[in-house]
């Protein structure tokens, strides 16, 4: 499996990304267990789980719209014909640093026009992973352009690819980026708490 395989197969699901308002910067959270994928996470408790229209979306956590749009995807996605690949090739593909085209190729599969405003590597628990901040557009939204911006964090284990988005959403590009910005401290939290089984 080279790095470029690797990286097309973090789908455009990715994108579903999500932000969160900054009342709930009281630190209280709730705890979410994937039994089937073997993963976990905690989100803050205001918080609420949402369904998703994006392909393989194994969770997606939404903030309460108050002051600020935000929320957190986790997709994982199969590839049973990787499922042999050995996890120290895996990793080494993801401790290389991402060129910021390569990342564009791999997220903008579709419609959305996306920018990738940094690319770098670490990790998303103990795996080595791509790290990626954007922004973007994600089309019409009752009637008016909306907007993203956020952070995907990608991974993947023999067979499985991992990615977790979070964003801030907005009729413009700075009110995204505003929503984002306020709910950082508990986007960076998510993160963090995201735990392989």
């Amino acid at each position: 499996m080279n790095r470029l395989d690797c990286l097309k197969y973090i789908s455009f699901a990715i994108l579903c990304l999500t932000a969160i308002p900054s009342s709930a910067h009281a630190g209280k959270t709730q705890n979410y267990t994937n039994q089937e994928f073997g993963f976990s996470i905690r989100y803050p408790a205001q918080w609420t789980v949402n369904p998703s229209s994006a392909p393989n979306a194994r969770i997606r956590v939404v903030s309460p719209t108050t002051t600020g749009h935000a929320e957190c995807t986790v997709i994982v996605k199969r590839y049973p014909h990787a499922a042999a690949a050995k996890q120290s090739e895996i990793d080494q593909i993801f401790t290389e640093s991402p060129s910021p085209a390569e990342l564009k190729e791999v997220l903008s599969q579709g419609d959305n026009k996306i920018e990738i405003l940094k690319a770098s590597t670490g990790k998303l628990h103990s795996r080595p992973a791509h790290l990626a901040r954007v922004k973007y557009s994600v089309g019409n939204v009752l009637g008016g352009q909306a907007y993203a911006f956020g952070s995907v964090v990608m991974t993947a284990t023999p067979g499985l690819t991992w990615s977790l988005s979070c964003n801030g959403q907005g009729n413009t590009s700075a009110e995204a980026e505003q929503s984002f910005q306020f709910w950082e401290r508990e986007i960076n939290d998510l993160i963090a708490s995201f735990r392989f089984k």
